[in-house]
């Protein structure tokens, strides 16, 4: 028997149903209201799903897409959040339709998933005592909420952490109802198997904002002396507005456990960044610009040593009219110079995948794939490293992981990536 339906809303519009007819196979049925908002065709949604008057439907078979549920996988949390939701509810944590009842009012981007019959509104924001939001973020990863509260935000991913809403005063809130948050606090891990993890991401977010590459913005703080990332949510503004993105998974219908390109698969269809930079291109507005801005990101996170630059650690912005854009760098981390078991590029960039075999000719190489000029590939590379370059030169890094830097100079020097010009 099938369980319910859901409504799915997207920049408050009723934009499709989302039922289950089988067991984890899932499907969207279009409203009307879609096809007059947004057009028949458009991508608003998701790039591998076109509002159209037929619905979408995952297919049994090996060689078909399981597009739809691949978005709806691509909203939930993974891990120690999952398993609270789903204990909480009373329900298998496998169930993703009845814990997206729970949660999707608050997810990634602007989709809202609610029960029939409810509408998307503005929620309500519980304030937080300091002992309240002690509790909760030096807890982690068990979820001491405050009394009476529940999880009712989602956002994906397996590392620990709280989707939190900014007040005016400065004090922190617990959104309830749909409420949008506009932070996301991750704890350093207990007991994690990389050192200095937030600490390093903190600083790594910093070096691209300082080279004037689009990264989130972030800071430390403090819980019971437990140290955490705060970092500001680029799909919320100011006012609490939602801005629609979907991750490369989504993008491409893979579910997040497919988040690791393979080398087979780039062999067979093409690399995962080949297909992104050309979907997404002729649906930009500025499609040089997003090429420009995915080289950027994807030289930075060579360069920076981010061994976790897989594809839920990727997004697309997408506007009302389906315009496409990268979504600023985020969950950027030097791990591979933390611990040299963490060194792989996520996704093939000209068929490899260790960060310390790529060379510059191997970045160009990638982007020409795309359809970018040699000539214009290789000044974005070299303008790229340079410019970080000048800026890990006076970012000091957190006490204690100072061997990021040791490890990224020789790295620089075995690669032989540019330096620029002291002359």
């Amino acid at each position: 028997m099938p369980s319910r339906s859901l409504n799915v809303w997207l920049y408050g519009v009723h934009i499709a149903r989302l039922s289950e007819p089988s067991r984890f196979r899932y499907r969207l049925d279009f409203t009307d209201d879609a096809v007059d908002s947004f057009g028949e065709g458009s991508r608003v949604l998701s790039l591998a799903l076109p509002v159209t008057r037929t619905p979408a439907v995952d297919n049994r078979s090996p060689t078909a897409g399981l597009s739809v549920s691949a978005f709806i996988e691509g909203l939930l949390p993974e891990g120690n959040l999952r398993q609270h939701i789903a204990t909480n509810a009373g329900v298998a944590v496998t169930d993703s339709m009845e814990l997206l009842a729970r949660v999707g009012a608050e997810c990634a981007g602007a989709v809202q998933i609610l029960d029939a019959g409810a509408a998307p509104g503005p929620g309500r924001v519980r304030r937080l005592t300091d002992d309240e939001l002690t509790r909760l973020i030096a807890d982690l990863p068990t979820y001491h909420l405050p009394d009476g509260a529940e999880p009712q935000a989602s956002l994906a991913g397996i590392q620990d952490k709280a989707l939190l809403a900014a007040l005016d005063d400065g004090g922190w809130g617990w959104p309830e109802q749909g409420a949008p948050s506009t932070h996301i606090v991750k704890p350093e891990p207990l007991g994690g198997s990389v050192p200095h993890l937030i600490q390093t991401e903190d600083w790594a977010l910093h070096v691209a904002r300082a080279a004037n590459l689009a990264a989130a913005e972030s800071r430390l703080a403090t819980f019971d002396q437990r140290e955490a990332i705060v970092v500001t949510r680029y799909d919320r503004d100011a006012s609490g507005g939602r801005h629609h993105q979907e991750d490369f998974c989504q993008a491409i219908g893979l579910p997040p456990q497919a988040k690791y390109e393979s080398t087979a698969e780039s062999t067979r269809h093409g690399s995962r960044l080949k297909r992104i930079a050309r979907m997404a291109a002729a649906r930009a507005e500025d499609p040089d610009a997003f090429r420009t801005d995915l080289l950027q990101a994807i030289t930075f996170n060579v360069i920076i040593g981010n061994g976790d630059a897989h594809s839920k650690n990727y997004s697309l912005m997408i506007d009302r009219v389906g315009r496409l854009s990268l979504a600023p760098i985020y969950d950027s981390a030097p791990t591979a110079y933390l611990d040299p078991k963490f060194k792989g590029t996520g996704h093939v960039i000209n068929g490899k995948t260790s960060i310390d075999t790529i060379a510059v000719d191997d970045l160009t190489g990638e982007a020409v794939s795309w359809g970018m000029s040699a000539r214009r590939a290789t000044a974005i590379v070299t303008a790229t490293m340079e410019n970080v370059h000048d800026v890990i030169a006076t970012m000091a890094l957190p006490r204690g992981a100072e061997v990021v830097k040791t490890n990224l100079d020789s790295m620089w020097v075995r690669r032989a990536w540019p330096v620029p010009d002291s002359r």
